[in-house]
């Protein structure tokens, strides 16, 4: 008995002095804030924008990570109102998501009062090219892929699936809509109809947005680039969906430009959500994005199915 509660005492101090060890090290990485880099006559503050765009997100512990409306507007709205930022560059690489929170970020970015330049990598899709739209310029690789204007909206039917399995559904509402969309059944005509005309009010708001903000392109112009496709970057170009063709570099030193630095003479600080300091935050939250992104496709898909009705999508 003796000898066991030594081994268990041994265990315990191990694990006390790892945990602080560990603890030290996420800290001593700077956890809570954004990094800067470089020393010159100004600064580009720079906002990653990367995965699924989505309000179901923020930050917390057990999180899936993409991007959440709720942060990325603050992150903008406090290099805005920072001093030490001259100009804002987003990196932005994502295949869209929630129409709400697109339209509460491009909002964001619409309001800034210094620069704000894009930097499209693989792709900015969708919602994440409504949010882009709201730069003052966008630059991508010749390969990036970039526009998919458009609105989705996909709904199960696992009627066919839960008969053979012997699932049956009692459903009680209160309002002839209440289960719309539901998987237990198929759509009535009736109700695609009125899905419908969600998508298109949603739809010609993203239009109008997206000419509002895009000085080279009006309403009917952007009408003809919504089909839902994406552009090779070269193309988008040609179409006047993005201003310049260029890598991540260069699109530093336009908003560097863009603000009246020296292109040559500035910094660049990596702006980050601060996700705390406590323990199980440098855990969880922002040190564990890896986890979180593996994780994201999973959860998404669980939701939709587990949902029942499917949600409108900008993607």
């Amino acid at each position: 008995m003796r000898r066991g509660w030594k081994i268990a005492l041994v265990v315990a101090v191990v694990l006390v002095l790892a945990y602080a060890a560990l603890l030290g090290v996420l800290l001593a990485s700077g956890s809570s804030g954004g990094f800067s880099s470089g020393s010159g006559s100004g600064t580009v503050g720079v906002i990653r924008l990367d995965g699924v765009i989505s309000a179901d997100g923020g930050g917390g512990y057990f999180d899936t990570g993409g991007i959440d409306p709720v942060w990325t507007v603050d992150m903008l709205e406090q290099a805005d109102a920072d001093s030490a930022v001259d100009a804002v560059l987003l990196r932005i690489n994502s295949p869209g998501g929630s129409p709400a929170a697109s339209w509460e970020i491009y909002q964001a970015v619409r309001n800034m009062s210094k620069p704000v330049v894009v930097s499209v990598a693989d792709i900015a899709a969708s919602g994440a090219y409504y949010i882009a739209s709201g730069a003052d310029v966008i630059v991508a690789a010749p390969s990036s892929e970039v526009g998919s204007i458009g609105v989705i909206l996909v709904a199960q039917d696992l009627e066919g699936l839960f008969e053979k399995v012997g699932i049956r559904y009692t459903v009680l509402t209160r309002g002839k809509y209440k289960d719309i969309g539901s998987a237990s059944r198929e759509m009535t005509p009736d109700e695609k109809r009125v899905l419908q005309g969600q998508m298109d009010q949603i739809y010609e708001q993203f239009i109008a947005d997206v000419a509002d903000a895009r000085p080279t392109l009006d309403v009917d112009q952007v009408r003809e680039l919504a089909t839902g496709l994406t552009y090779p970057g070269a193309e988008a170009l040609e179409l006047g969906l993005i201003d310049e063709i260029g890598s991540y570099s260069d699109a530093l030193d336009i908003a560097a430009e863009a603000a009246g630095l020296d292109p040559a003479d500035y910094s660049v600080d990596y702006i980050e959500p601060d996700w705390g300091t406590d323990f199980l935050s440098l855990l969880m939250g922002y040190q564990s994005k890896a986890l979180r992104q593996i994780g994201s496709g999973i959860a998404d898909g669980l939701r939709q199915s587990l949902a029942g009705g499917g949600r409108l999508r900008l993607e």
